[in-house]
């Protein structure tokens, strides 16, 4: 599943150009005695990851179910099809839906030198437009050591009830304790687990679309300082 998803990559070359202007405006006239305060810190917002496909596509249903990579496990109970509307179709076990699906990629995203990172929330945006809420955990790696979930509330499902059918966006706002945040500014690789939660939708229906759309963009919102 690893290739359908992109981490964006991103430096702190600008930021860090921004500390030293602002010093220099600070102490315009004193150049012998430049500094960045201790207590300054400038407030950044900036994506982390986005769900898309090599062209450029949003993430679909199916993705979020399985590693296609590997053979579909058979599992006990029953069946449903999953319809690929190009007379293509997989018929999988129901349970396979509501069981975690792990997604691990690079995450280029350091803070080096005199600076760090504080008051750091991520906040979740997903448009779901499949029938289950979508449940999104995240862990972020340090030396393969995996660090404490990041686990907002599940994601809410699209109404099949409502004609047409529409994407239910939902946003969830999760600030980062300590000992998630050493883990974030520590890595260099993240594990994202997807799963959804089940409904009477799974039983009222024998075959589901492996195309329904669901977007997902995780932003992290925080303030970079220089170390005490």
């Amino acid at each position: 599943m690893n290739q359908f998803f992109n981490i964006n990559r991103y430096f702190f070359v600008f930021i860090l150009a921004i500390f030293i202007f602002q010093s220099c405006k600070t102490d315009e006239f004193k150049l012998s005695e430049i500094t960045v305060k201790e207590d300054f810190g400038i407030k950044i917002i900036t994506p982390i990851f986005s769900g898309n496909d090599k062209s450029g596509h949003n993430i679909e249903f199916r993705d979020f179910i399985h590693d296609w990579s590997k053979p579909i496990p058979d599992l006990p109970g029953d069946k449903i099809v999953l319809d690929y509307s190009n007379t293509e179709y997989k018929i999988i076990p129901k349970q396979l839906i509501f069981e975690p699906s792990l997604i691990i990629d690079s995450l280029e995203f350091l803070i080096q030198g005199n600076y760090s990172l504080k008051d750091v929330e991520l906040v979740f945006i997903v448009a779901n437009s499949c029938p289950f809420p979508l449940n999104l955990q995240l862990q972020f790696i340090n030396h393969n050591v995996l660090g404490p979930p990041v686990l907002p509330p599940a994601f809410s499902g699209a109404d099949f009830n409502q004609l047409p059918i529409m994407p239910v966006k939902t946003i969830r706002s999760v600030p980062l304790d300590s000992m998630q945040l050493q883990s974030f500014t520590f890595s260099k690789r993240l594990r994202l687990t997807s799963w959804f939660n089940q409904n009477n939708f799974i039983n009222q229906n024998d075959t589901l679309s492996a195309h329904y759309p669901i977007d997902v963009t995780i932003v992290m919102i925080g303030t970079v300082q220089t170390r005490k």
